[in-house]
């Protein structure tokens, strides 16, 4: 978004970024979100002994944190891939993050 490239500029874009990168890329958010579901499964089945509102919203916070994490794992892996790559200044970055 941040460089406005489109969708298809997008694409390449990410695809730059990310070759030699994929596997790792992917058994890391694989893993993440392995994790992030037996958490959530395993504190939704605590709140649903309690029912109702209470397990209601449980299930919203522990949405919340999840995708946050997965969010910031995001960010942090296109933050390590630019420096990678591109050699980005951490003020670069920082601007796109502001």
């Amino acid at each position: 978004i941040q460089e406005r490239r489109g969708v298809f500029g997008s694409m390449s874009r990410s695809r730059a970024l990310t070759k030699g990168s994929r596997w790792s890329l992917f058994g890391l958010f694989l893993i993440l979100i392995i994790i992030a579901m037996i958490i959530q499964w395993g504190i939704l089945l605590v709140l649903v002994l309690f029912g109702g509102l209470i397990a209601e919203i449980g299930a919203a916070l522990v949405q919340t944190v999840v995708s946050m994490v997965l969010s910031i794992a995001t960010a942090v892996s296109y933050v390590e891939l630019r420096q990678a790559k591109e050699g980005a200044s951490i003020d670069e970055l920082a601007e796109i993050f502001s």
